[in-house]
């Protein structure tokens, strides 16, 4: 069991490893999200190399840093995978396009802006062709149009109505930060569109 605890323990470390690297040698996240992975990296590794734990406690330390790699789409979290594997790594992967494709959606607004804003480069990653046939990497092509679409039908209706049924409050805002996050505004809102719309969104938080 010692053996066993030890080598995760090692796996961990170097996980932790990849986790700074990404996050220092590429501009994939903002400087608070950048700083927040960065000192929790800093934080885990004094721990594990002074105290002791179960193996128990270790997986529970590795569920805790894979949370992010297990919960988006982009480049970071294919290359943070990438290097996983390099590293012969066999930690639990939890791929959300594997979701998205079962599902023909996906399963959190932050999954659909990660693809929106990032498909048209992982499309071509060796980690995407590996894992998907063409015809799959197709069907995601397509669910994140048909998302995207959605969600400015959305936007378009309560524009029109000039209001947001209150059955679609919290779906109307999803789809607020999924424009501005996926930087779509300009493609199919004029400035004064945009204005109102956000106008819309106050009136209605403001009732």
């Amino acid at each position: 069991m010692a053996d066993v605890r030890s080598d995760y323990k090692s796996k961990l470390l170097k996980t932790i490893q990849i986790q700074n690297t990404l996050v220092k040698d590429f501009d994939l996240f903002d400087s608070r999200t950048k700083e927040g992975l960065l000192n929790h990296g800093i934080y885990l590794t004094e721990r594990l190399h002074k105290e002791s734990f179960t193996l128990a406690q270790l997986k529970s330390i590795a569920g805790d840093i894979l949370t992010l790699w297990n919960e988006s789409i982009g480049i970071a979290t294919e290359l943070f995978w990438t290097e996983m594997e390099k590293n012969n790594i066999e930690f639990e992967r939890k791929d959300e396009l594997i979701f998205a494709l079962e599902k023909g959606r996906f399963r959190k607004v932050e999954m659909g802006m990660g693809a929106r804003k990032d498909w048209a480069v992982i499309k071509d990653y060796c980690s995407i062709k590996k894992r998907f046939s063409n015809d799959e990497i197709e069907k995601i092509s397509s669910i994140i149009e048909s998302d995207e679409s959605t969600r400015l039908g959305i936007l378009k209706k309560c524009l029109k109505k000039r209001e947001i049924p209150q059955t679609q409050y919290l779906k109307f805002g999803e789809c607020m930060a999924y424009m501005s996050n996926c930087a779509l505004w300009d493609r199919y809102f004029s400035k004064s569109e945009v204005d109102e719309l956000y106008t819309i969104w106050q009136n209605f938080e403001s009732k």
